[in-house]
């Protein structure tokens, strides 16, 4: 799993990792936005072992009640999946204090759901119960911690995309002793509305469908100069969270302040990326024109890059084609629900990949049998494969110039124009850049 998680994104930063405790009780905490995604990345960057607590729906059948304990799973059941189940939380209780006690770790998503946005759903009192109660049941002697963690995907049902964990100081249990003495229902209360305050500062939560969409699309047009303005990385994952951080928090600010303003850029943003729509293009096919200032000649040198590379290329596309699109046929046409497509993707390219590659490199082995002969055609698979990958996309760049260069003479002016409003805009947002830092100080 911590291979298949490592291949699956392009990066993975992990912000204060030194945080989290390395021994005695602990739960971790997270926001849920891809289903079974989400434990599986956070689990196999943890440096112990890990118990998780599910929906009880996962435990009906007979396989799942043998199954799902071996993994370290305990179930817990939901009021919104069947009410008459919620007696059996009792013993989920008792199972965690016992694990809690002795000195183990439990891994939970606290808003109870799973959804893909921006956005953090309330989190429930269920996790602040669990660790304080522990803690009362052992005098608040036991140093449990809660650790918080932020998941921030690029795109979670994608491959070869990125992802930032974001973790924050843990939160000593027992400092809840004299709140949890006064009244236990208060203290937990507080627990849990501390926990929220912690996970919405480490994630994008935003508030609502029409603010997200002008936040993405603000970030497409403008957070690469941000980024070069502040000199940071392109790469750098804990400055792309901070840059969108503070484009969310000016949209708010301008929002209320000066709410003209920001439905008549909105307006202009929305018939800009309509324009490109009806195009066939992309906002990033546009700035790279603008970046590009030797088209021909950095072109030449991509052609025949490609032109050689062809051969590696196909050599990969022959090797690797089948394992790489039946995970991603079965994500896109027999899951519904996107919130599973990552997951699924990246499960049952495991599997595909460890079959796909042992049968070829046996039939390789006996086709040839030559030993150093199979151990080359082994190691060529997995480079080649990440080789072809790059390859169509690197083709896909291509096109596209050539196909804005096409569209630039056909239509000039058109084109001329939505160069234009780009660069009027990037202007307008680096005015409001200006005055909210002189409001913010």
């Amino acid at each position: 799993m911590r291979t298949t998680v490592r291949i699956f994104f392009r990066s993975i930063t992990i912000q204060n990792k030194k945080l989290i405790p390395e021994k005695g009780p602990l739960l971790v905490l997270a926001n849920h936005p891809s289903t079974f995604l989400d434990p599986i990345v956070v689990a196999s960057m943890l440096d112990r072992k890990v118990f998780f607590l599910a929906k009880g729906e996962l435990f009906k059948s007979a396989f799942a009640k043998w199954f799902l304990p071996k993994l370290s799973i305990i179930p817990v059941y939901r009021k919104q999946d069947d009410p008459s189940q919620m007696s059996k939380n009792q013993e989920t209780f008792k199972k965690c204090y016992e694990h809690l006690e002795k000195g183990g770790a439990i891994l939970m998503f606290p808003e109870g759901i799973s959804i893909t946005e921006r956005k953090l759903r309330p989190i429930k009192t269920g996790a602040a119960r669990i660790v304080m109660g522990a803690e009362a049941n052992n005098d608040f002697k036991l140093g449990a911690h809660v650790v918080t963690i932020g998941l921030n995907y690029v795109n979670p049902h994608r491959f070869n995309k990125d992802v930032f964990m974001n973790i924050d100081e843990p939160i000593l249990v027992a400092d809840y002793k004299t709140d949890y003495e006064k009244d236990g229902f208060r203290a937990v209360e507080m627990l849990t509305e501390k926990i929220r305050m912690k996970l919405e500062s480490l994630v994008i939560a935003i508030e609502d469908d029409k603010t997200d969409e002008l936040v993405k699309n603000v970030e497409t047009l403008y957070k690469y100069k941000l980024t070069k303005d502040s000199g940071f990385s392109k790469h750098d994952q804990v400055a792309d969270f901070t840059i969108t951080k503070n484009i969310h928090e000016s949209v708010k600010y301008f929002s209320i302040h000066k709410p003209e303003m920001v439905e008549s850029l909105s307006v202009r943003i929305e018939d800009y990326f309509s324009k490109l729509q009806f195009l066939g293009l992309a906002d990033i096919d546009i700035a790279r024109n603008l970046k590009n200032k030797g088209f021909f000649g950095s072109n030449i040198l991509a052609l025949l890059t490609i032109i050689i590379g062809f051969p590696f290329y196909l050599y990969g596309l022959i090797n690797n084609y089948l394992p790489f699109q039946i995970p991603a046929l079965i994500a896109e046409n027999a899951i519904k629900a996107k919130e599973f497509r990552g997951p699924i993707a990246m499960i049952s390219g495991m599997f595909t990949f460890i079959i796909f590659y042992t049968i070829q490199i046996i039939l390789v082995n006996k086709f040839f049998d030559n030993e150093l002969v199979t151990i080359a055609y082994a190691t060529t698979l997995p480079l080649f494969g990440v080789f072809t990958y790059w390859y169509y996309y690197a083709v896909t760049k291509i096109k596209n110039k050539w196909m804005l260069l096409m569209l630039f003479y056909k239509k000039s002016v058109y084109i001329s124009n939505l160069i234009s409003e780009r660069e009027l805009l990037i202007a307008e947002f680096d005015k409001a850049k200006e005055e909210y830092q002189e409001v913010m100080g």
